[in-house]
C-alpha cells in the first residue's frame, strides 16, 4: 500500500508521552506542513506558535487550567495555532493545517493529539501574546507531540453506516 495512506489509515490520538524533547529536525518538518496546508483563498492566515520550554509549558497550563492536571497530556512540544481575529476560514484552515502537522508527526514516528482547552474558551485564546501568540490574533488549535510512552494506539473500527455511495 501507498505510504502516505497507509499513515493516514494508521495515525491515531496518542494522550501519553515520555519525557524526551523532539529533534529540531522533526519540529521544522511539522511546522513546514502546517505552513503548506490548504487554506482559503490561499491567505494564509495562521500563526504558529512551537512551544518547548517546560517554564513556559507550566505557566500556560496554569492559565489554562488552574490545576496541575495537564490540557496537553505533559508533552514535551505544544503547537498553538492562531489565525487573524476576523478570517472566514479559520475552522477550515485550521483543520488543515493540524491535520498536516498529525500526519506529519505520524510519519517521523511521533505521536500526536488535539488539544482543544483553549480554543474552547474565546477569551482565553486572544490573551496569550505573552505565551508567543501575535495580537490581533486567537488561537484555533493546538497539538500537543511527542514520542508515545508505551504501544502506539491500536487501529480502530471505524463506525459503521457513514458512507453512502450513489453511482451510475
Amino acid at each position: 500500500m501507498n505510504t502516505i495512506i497507509t499513515h493516514i489509515l494508521t495515525r491515531r490520538s496518542v494522550r501519553s508521552f515520555t519525557e524526551e524533547q523532539i529533534r529540531d529536525e522533526d519540529l521544522d518538518l511539522i511546522l513546514q506542513a502546517a505552513t503548506l496546508a490548504p487554506n482559503g483563498m490561499n491567505q494564509e492566515p495562521w500563526h504558529f506558535t512551537a512551544i518547548q520550554d517546560p517554564e513556559t509549558l507550566r505557566k500556560l497550563e496554569e492559565k489554562v487550567d488552574g490545576t496541575a492536571d495537564s490540557f496537553f497530556y505533559h508533552a514535551p512540544t505544544l503547537i498553538l495555532v492562531s489565525i487573524e481575529i476576523g478570517n472566514a476560514y479559520e475552522k477550515e484552515d485550521t483543520a488543515c493545517a493540524m491535520t498536516n502537522m498529525m500526519q506529519a508527526a505520524h510519519a517521523l514516528g511521533l505521536g500526536s493529539v488535539w488539544c482543544n482547552r483553549i480554543n474552547h474558551d474565546p477569551k482565553l485564546g486572544v490573551q496569550l501574546s505573552s505565551f508567543g501568540v501575535p495580537e490581533g490574533y486567537k488561537v484555533t488549535g493546538t497539538l500537543a507531540v511527542g514520542y508515545p510512552k508505551g504501544a502506539y494506539p491500536s487501529p480502530r473500527i471505524p463506525k459503521q453506516g457513514t458512507i453512502t455511495y450513489i453511482r451510475s
